[in-house]
């Protein structure tokens, strides 16, 4: 009997142990959660609410936290920080006195607070109807220094307390890309908040020897030179991406996933020989050079070109120089350039946002898009990029992530290249770590100019394909 006690005795020891070291790992973790959930919302000191605070305080919505039951507003006046409890059935309307759910509530919003001095206690919210919000924003820019937003051909201020949002967090505005749609919310002529709507992912071309040199085509949006190991940053969405070269094209539908990579294998992709286009240039004034490719052509003909894209030049002593891209997508087609005279720097700079330079395409029984031209002037009083063969620009940190200007591979950080004035994207790849990209605005200044970055965020999943792979 007794030799049977001994190991009863040792189970249960075994199960006892076994259930105090699993009840205090799922203690362990409660305490992280709560920790966790309280450094969330402690991001930012609270402020008190006074009494001598007005019960309707105006603020954006930064947080609604349902775990713990808290909003997290900002005030669009003194720019304090707010956290305020809510209980089950706390009112919220829309603009418009419609009814709200908590599930519809979304950074960015701006909401009218009333609340109890006494409890401090959210008692309802509703969209502030002083407000106008933008949908679907995607021609913009930033100037931080002068702390302008443009959109479309309209300006818009902002101060250092404007709040941009992606994915629910809250981002700087070298988080946003021109790739990216927006949601913009402001009160007269000032911005207050901006969220990332729709965000970007990447495609990363493998295999590119044989095309390195041609061109790719994603969907409408992006015309590139192919270089090597590109990592090319694209707005979600699905595309249909073509690449042509030396004669031969291929097509794939891509799906592009925002802040993930998908490839884009030339070497899995079919391969087919592409037709010749006749392009017919008709040019004023008719001693003008003609560069295609690159490479002067001769135009009193018309010029064969393969189907595809095609970076054209029109060049001539006392005008402003033409610089296009083609894309050739039939048998005959016609091509008229005007230029434009080049006057003096005060003219020119006058005239620019009216220039009359022209390209007419027309076709002999074609189908409209047969052959598409987008076609920009420059001159030496326009505002273009400028790059330097002495200046450069360095890329110290995060070490060891790929670096990628506007998606062309330059090197492992820390790593440089060519200083290239002007706005541009910056991504970081590493294995194992979510991509990221920049906009960068890089001034003509004659300096240098040094980039270092926060440390890339691990992304498991990427870490799992890899392994996969």
């Amino acid at each position: 009997m007794r030799k049977a006690i001994v190991p009863i005795c040792v189970i249960l020891f075994i199960m006892f142990t076994g259930c105090y070291l699993i009840i205090m790992e799922y203690a362990k973790e409660r305490a992280n959660d709560r920790v966790q959930a309280e450094l969330e919302m402690q991001e930012e000191p609270a402020a008190e609410i006074s009494e001598e605070t007005d019960d309707g305080v105006r603020g954006i919505l930064l947080k609604v936290d349902e775990k713990h039951r808290m909003m997290k507003f900002q005030d669009i006046v003194s720019g304090k920080i707010y956290e305020l409890p809510y209980e089950d059935g706390i009112k919220i309307e829309g603009k418009y006195g419609d009814v709200m759910t908590l599930a519809q509530l979304a950074p960015g919003e701006i909401f009218e607070i009333d609340y109890t001095k006494s409890l401090r206690k959210l008692t309802g919210i509703k969209v502030t109807d002083k407000t106008w919000t933008y949908s679907d924003v995607t021609r913009f820019s930033f100037d931080e220094r002068k702390k302008i937003m443009m959109i479309a051909d309209d300006a818009y201020k902002f101060t250092d307390d404007l709040k941009i949002f992606s994915q629910g967090r809250e981002a700087e505005i070298m988080d946003v890309t021109e790739l990216d749609t927006l949601i913009v919310r402001g009160i007269d002529k000032q911005i207050l908040s901006v969220v990332v709507d729709k965000g970007h992912g990447y495609i990363r071309v493998l295999n590119d020897t044989y095309f390195v040199g041609g061109w790719i085509e994603i969907g409408q949006e992006i015309i590139k030179p192919i270089t090597e190991e590109m990592l090319i940053p694209v707005g979600e969405g699905s595309y249909l991406v073509k690449v042509t070269n030396r004669g031969y094209a291929g097509q794939e539908q891509i799906n592009v996933v925002r802040d993930k990579e998908s490839s884009l294998d030339l070497s899995k992709i079919e391969i087919e020989e592409v037709a010749i286009g006749h392009i017919k240039f008709t040019i004023t004034p008719d001693y003008a050079r003609l560069y295609v490719d690159d490479e002067i052509t001769e135009f009193t003909d018309r010029v064969p070109l393969e189907f595809g894209v095609h970076a054209i030049r029109v060049e001539c002593a006392g005008y402003q120089t033409i610089t296009s891209n083609i894309r050739v997508g039939s048998d005959y087609a016609e091509i008229e350039v005007t230029m434009d005279e080049d006057t003096d720097s005060s003219s020119s700079s006058s005239s620019s946002s009216s220039s009359s330079s022209t390209q007419t395409v027309s076709s002999n029984s074609l189908s409209s898009d047969s052959l598409s031209t987008t076609t920009t002037t420059s001159s030496s009083s326009t505002n273009k990029a400028v790059i330097s063969g002495e200046k450069k620009l360095y890329i110290e940190q995060p070490s060891g992530a790929e670096v990628y200007l506007d998606g062309n591979y330059i090197g492992i950080a820390p790593t440089s290249t060519p200083k290239v004035t002007g706005a541009h994207v910056i991504t970081l790849s590493k294995d194992g770590c979510k991509t990221k990209s920049y906009s960068v605005s890089i001034a003509n200044d004659g300096n240098d100019v040094t980039f270092s970055f926060s440390e890339l965020v691990e992304d498991k999943e990427k870490e799992t394909e890899n392994k996969d792979e």
